[in-house]
């Protein structure tokens, strides 16, 4: 067993999930009201609570390139303001409809989570 690198109670590494994974739909919600720039949304994704510190920069632009390429989001330059011009990304019409996938497939994780959950809190009780 190797030792997390996040404070836990144990050396479990069950507190190390990769972040990564919850950077496309967070990129997804956070474009669903207003179009944004790379740096607004790494800025704003640590606030949903599923990356701790800083949501690391190249995960962000591959996931937005990514995102892109199959036309969930496009991107356009920013030329308005001081300093030099910069992409601003918005949600299209098929990333809207693939954020309701992750809605139905989240809702679907919670379920089984929730039955596992209850199983391994019912070990305690035949244990303990």
């Amino acid at each position: 067993m190797t030792r997390s690198k996040t404070k836990s109670p144990t050396p479990c590494t069950c507190y190390n999930e990769r972040q990564s994974r919850w950077v496309e739909p967070s990129v997804l919600y956070l474009l669903w009201y207003k179009a944004r720039h790379g740096y607004e949304l790494m800025a704003d994704l640590p606030n949903l609570g599923f990356i701790k510190g800083a949501a690391d920069p190249g995960s962000v632009y591959r996931m937005l390139r990514h995102l892109e390429e199959n036309g969930l989001v496009k991107s356009e330059w920013d030329t308005t303001g001081s300093g030099p011009a910069k992409r601003l990304y918005t949600i299209t019409s098929m990333g809207r409809e693939h954020l309701m996938h992750w809605r139905d497939a989240l809702a679907q994780r919670k379920k089984a989570l929730a039955m596992f959950l209850k199983k391994i809190q019912g070990l305690e009780k035949k244990v303990g």
